[in-house]
């Protein structure tokens, strides 16, 4: 939801302010607000971490759930609205006819050829997108006692968004993610020193920013007209979730899912209640919305998002490629649309949105307040995107580059993985490529000194390019300030035993097992431990670890076979 300062209401003089019914400050009701928009988090976070921690759910399996049935699954109303209401639809035709195929035909080859530029737009977009819904909803209580004054709705948005992008400042894991995208791009080195001290200044300007806004929250109380102090619950709400989401829960995809459940249901939440509004104060809105948005209609509403949000598991189940692309280019059309038509949908400076949020008491029946952005301005807004895209598509076509699926072939065998024998590749190109990512892996490391698996790959390029001794100091530094990281003592044990230090080696794939949070880490935790007692001939103990391994993973029976026939 995007919104701009609000109008001044008609009931926005302090003492029509102070005679507002306790009940008017809610936008649904206190509990449905609590237990919908407010108090979210109190609820999701437990039972995320219930799921993944007590009942063992795997947080790729959480993720899978809620980017289908929330994320993908909250698209549709936006859709709904889009499609269904005549009066928008009339305004903004051409968008809502061009915008889907064009997206759609530039998504595809560009996830193909440059994934990490949708990534990276993705991750800005999203940010943007969350934290637009959250300073909407805060100007929306504030509307509600006829709090619309411009300097504070200015001071409301800079606190959500330094509250946003600063924690993704301190989160190790998306700078380190944001990087390797930029550099993926062909961006030049950020000098790690930079990435510092803009840690430091955006903490600075967010420091800044909350004491500009508790200033002007202790003016308003004061004079003029006092703000609603539910807002203040929901910034506390909104933004620390954000930020435990992000910079406390350390698997990415586990704090992706629960903002994710939090911002879909507020969302789903608001979009209800503004659509029925709208078919009340619109009898010409059109037919579909006419029928689904009144009481008694919201299972069927939770029901069609729930099969739209099915969709999205359908590519885990497609074996042939051509279709797998299909949905994939249909499932990130369906997300940049979301974010794309969201600008501009939910404007809650226009006159139709504030009747049917009620927030425009005497306005009811109005027409809609045309926006002042013509079609060319909008187009010039959104030109630098389009420039990329057309740059990128453009310089495929006329300098092909080494193909995505060999960069990430290299990638998995030079950066993810150890190799006995380091030998570069054969062709000039991809050992340029791989040298330029040596850099650039290193780079990030340094920049990024708190995330685990950065520091990690950085020490496998070093083995891989013969610094084994490097590679070994940086993995026991690396464990001695997270001395529970399984990967990193199967790492250090690798590099150990191709050295021909047993005795080393087993030492850190029994850690690395104790430390497993996985049954992939200790079936191939066993499996190196199983090695390491071929080579030191007790056969009889590797043969015990070798079942253990494959207990768990049958697919490393290949491996074990391989092992067995060299000793």
């Amino acid at each position: 939801m995007s919104v701009v300062p609000l109008q001044p209401l008609k009931q926005s003089s302090s003492s029509n302010s102070r005679s507002l019914n306790p009940s008017q400050r809610w936008i649904i009701s206190s509990w449905l607000d609590q237990f919908l928009i407010l108090s979210t988090p109190l609820l999701a976070i437990p039972a995320v971490f219930a799921l993944n921690s007590s009942l063992g759910v795997k947080a790729e399996t959480i993720s899978l759930i809620v980017t289908s049935f929330f994320a993908l699954g909250h698209h549709l109303p936006g859709l709904i609205r889009a499609y269904g209401d005549r009066e928008l639809y009339q305004r903004f035709h051409w968008r809502f006819i061009l915008a889907p195929p064009l997206l759609f035909v530039a998504y595809v080859p560009l996830h193909h050829s440059h994934p990490d530029f949708i990534r990276l737009v993705i991750v800005f977009w999203a940010t943007w997108h969350g934290l637009m819904q959250l300073y909407g909803f805060v100007r929306i209580y504030d509307a509600k006692v006829g709090s619309t004054s411009p300097v504070t709705a200015y001071w409301d948005w800079l606190v959500c968004l330094c509250g946003f992008v600063t924690a993704q400042m301190f989160c190790p894991a998306r700078m380190s993610k944001l990087l390797g995208h930029w550099y993926s791009l062909g961006g030049p080195l950020i000098p790690p020193s930079a990435v510092h001290a803009c840690r430091s200044i955006f903490l600075t300007i967010t420091v800044a920013v909350l004491i500009g806004f508790a200033v002007n929250y202790i003016l308003q109380l004061y004079r003029g007209v006092k703000p609603n102090p539910i807002k203040l619950l929901l910034l506390i709400s909104g933004i620390g979730t954000w930020w435990f989401s992000v910079a406390y829960v350390e698997n990415v995809i586990l704090g992706a899912a629960l903002f994710d459940i939090c911002h879909d249901v507020q969302y789903l939440a608001i979009v209800w209640l503004y659509n029925c509004g709208r078919v009340r104060s619109n009898p010409r809105i059109g037919r579909f919305m006419s029928y689904l948005f009144r009481r008694g209609m919201v299972l069927v509403y939770l029901g069609l998002i729930a099969a739209y949000g099915a969709i999205g598991l359908l590519p885990t189940f497609v074996q042939d490629g051509t279709v797998s692309t299909i949905l994939t280019g249909i499932l990130g059309t369906s997300t940049i649309l979301h974010y794309y038509y969201d600008g501009f949908i939910w404007k809650v400076r226009e006159k139709s949105t504030q009747v049917s949020l009620g927030l425009d008491q005497g306005g009811a029946g109005g027409g809609i307040r045309k926006m002042a952005v013509g079609g060319s301005i909008h187009l010039l807004k959104w030109s630098p995107l389009i420039v990329a895209f057309g740059w990128l598509l453009a310089t495929d076509l006329i300098v092909p580059s080494m193909a995505q699926t060999r960069k990430d072939e290299l990638d998995k065998r030079y950066v993810q993985s150890l190799t006995r024998d380091a030998v570069l590749p054969a062709s000039e190109e991809e050992i340029n490529w791989l040298f330029a990512q040596f850099e650039r892996v290193q780079n990030t490391a340094a920049s990024v000194p708190g995330d685990q698996n950065a520091q990690l790959r950085a020490a496998i390029m070093l083995a891989n390019f013969g610094r084994n001794d490097d590679a070994v100091d940086s993995l026991e530094k690396l464990l001695k300030l997270h001395p529970a990281f399984s990967n990193g003592y199967m790492t250090l044990g690798e590099i150990n035993l191709y050295r021909g230090n047993l005795e080393k080696a087993s030492d850190c794939f029994q850690a690395a097992i104790s430390h497993a949070t996985t049954e992939s880490e200790r079936s191939i935790g066993n499996l190196k431990l199983g090695e390491v007692y071929l080579n030191q001939k007790q056969f009889e103990l590797a043969k015990v670890k070798f079942q253990e391994a494959l207990k768990h993973n049958p697919e490393l029976e290949s491996s074990v076979d391989a092992l067995r026939k060299m000793n």
